[in-house]
């Protein structure tokens, strides 16, 4: 089987501002639904936190799209992360 690995530098974005660039590293789901990659960033734990408890998180990739983020867990300036359509 076929899986598709993203990788490199993308903006955080908290609540409609720009906060920080992180480090991502993410699998794309292969099963059509809502969520479509999972994986972890990594970046200052400042900013982790930030990411876990904001209402709404995104992450632009550098290829442009940019993702909503729901965080699984982590800690040390890393968070394993779902990623699902920006709506």
């Amino acid at each position: 089987m076929f899986t598709q690995e993203l990788s490199g530098d993308g903006m955080i974005t908290i609540d409609g501002q720009n906060v920080e660039t992180v480090y991502y590293w993410l699998t794309v789901v292969p099963e059509a639904g809502p969520v479509i990659a999972v994986g972890s960033i990594s970046g200052s734990e400042v900013v982790m936190r930030k990411v876990k408890n904001a209402k709404v998180a995104k992450l632009t990739l550098m290829d442009g799209p940019t993702v909503a983020l729901q965080c699984d867990g982590g800690r040390n300036g890393t968070r394993w992360v779902r990623c699902r359509h920006d709506r």
